[in-house]
C-alpha cells in the first residue's frame, strides 16, 4: 500500500514494527529499538544477522512497494532504523515526482 503522505517519523516507527513481526520478536516494543543504532552490531536492543536481513528487506519491499535489488546495497539501508526509513521515504518522493 503505496502512502504519499506519510512522514519519516511514521515510517521509522512502521520499520520497527516490520522488523519485530519479521522476525517474530515477542519481548521487544518498536520504541525499544533504537533507531540511529546499527542493528547488526549487537549494540541495539535487537539483533540481526545476514539471515534475518533478507526476510526484512523483502517484507520492506513488500509493504512500501520499494525496490533493493542490489545485495550490497541492501546491506548498507539495513543498517539502522534511520537508514531504512530515509531509503523509504526517498523512494516515496521519487514516486510522487514522476506521478
Amino acid at each position: 500500500m503505496f502512502m504519499p503522505e506519510i512522514s519519516i517519523q511514521e515510517i521509522r516507527n512502521e520499520v520497527k514494527k516490520l522488523i519485530i513481526t519479521s522476525l517474530k520478536i515477542e519481548d521487544v516494543l518498536p520504541e525499544d529499538i533504537l533507531d540511529n543504532v546499527p542493528l547488526l552490531s549487537g549494540e541495539n536492543t535487537i539483533t540481526i544477522d545476514s539471515i534475518d536481513v533478507i526476510g526484512i528487506v523483502m517484507d520492506i519491499q513488500k509493504r512500501f512497494e520499494v525496490r533493493i535489488d542490489d545485495q550490497n546495497i541492501a546491506r548498507h539501508i539495513v543498517n539502522t532504523v534511520n537508514t531504512i526509513a530515509e531509503f523509504i521515504y526517498s523512494e516515496q518522493l521519487k514516486k510522487i515526482e514522476s506521478a
